[in-house]
């Protein structure tokens, strides 16, 4: 008897929805997603895939020289200030012995009048325009800017915006040398991590973070962006495009200063912003 020839419809269907289901189902798993573990992501690993950026950037910007005058004045002046405010999380005495950043953080400005923005590499470089350096006038209002991009890396968010841009793989196989699936490249990266859009909850965060380690590092005034945050002529920062700002977030700040009041000074800085930013500047 031909059973083929009396088998319902229903029955061939079901028969072919299981093996198709059977095919496709070994096939997944005979070529299963690899996803490194998240511990994979060392400090070590992390200041390599940043190096690997820096080399791409330096040759894709202008940079204000490290020659005289800037390199003993602007230079010295900005990285001193950035060394002071990342000093402890550079020696990084709470993470297990193995696992610590290793490399010098430096600093490296960008020759760029017309845009305001500042950002960090993972690892520690950090990059600010000229721009960015002349709407400010004072100290202080450096200081939490260098805090504020230090923290955004160290306690990775810069990492995980990364990985939620182009995924873990990709990040560890441009680490390790090998080629992506996808075909991104370090130069694809560092061309596109300037313009990462941190969201509100995230700046939120890193405010908090910022005012906290102010306190701790400084004598400074731990509000340093407030007056850049209401300057009609800052809105169009770069910076602060990709860095959202939250509802209410100069009183935010002024709050976490307050919660923090014990620990925190009230200098804004003295001359020294003009003489060594400003006047070398625009002499």
């Amino acid at each position: 008897m031909d059973f083929g020839n009396h088998l319902p419809k229903f029955g061939i269907r079901l028969f072919g929805f299981l093996l198709l289901s059977s095919f496709l189902f070994s096939n997944c798993h005979k070529n299963p997603v690899e996803v490194p573990p998240e511990d994979v992501f060392t400090k070590d690993k992390r200041e390599q895939l940043g190096k690997l950026l820096l080399n791409d950037i330096l040759g894709s910007n202008e940079f204000l020289p490290q020659i005289p005058p800037y390199d003993t004045s602007i230079y010295w002046y900005v990285q001193k200030l950035y060394d002071q405010a990342t000093n402890v999380m550079q020696l990084d005495q709470q993470s297990p012995s193995d696992n610590r950043w290793n490399e010098k953080w430096e600093v490296y400005i960008i020759k760029n009048d017309n845009l305001k923005h500042a950002y960090t590499l993972p690892g520690g470089n950090f990059f600010i325009t000229t721009g960015m350096l002349k709407s400010f006038e004072r100290e202080y209002e450096l200081y939490y800017l260098l805090t504020f991009e230090a923290d955004l890396m160290n306690e990775g968010r810069l990492l995980d915006m990364l990985k939620q841009e182009y995924n873990s793989l990709t990040l560890l196989n441009l680490i390790e040398g090998r080629p992506t699936a996808s075909g991104i490249t370090i130069k694809d990266i560092a061309s596109e991590l300037p313009n990462l859009i941190f969201d509100p909850s995230a700046v939120k965060k890193t405010d908090e973070e910022t005012v906290a380690s102010i306190c701790k590092t400084s004598i400074l005034e731990s509000t340093g962006i407030n007056p850049s945050l209401v300057n009609p002529d800052f809105q169009n920062a770069y910076w602060l495009m990709t860095r959202e700002s939250y509802g209410g977030r100069p009183a935010a700040i002024q709050g976490f200063s307050t919660d923090n009041a014990a620990d925190c000074g009230g200098n804004i800085g003295t001359g020294n912003y003009s003489r060594y930013v400003l006047e070398v500047l625009d002499p």
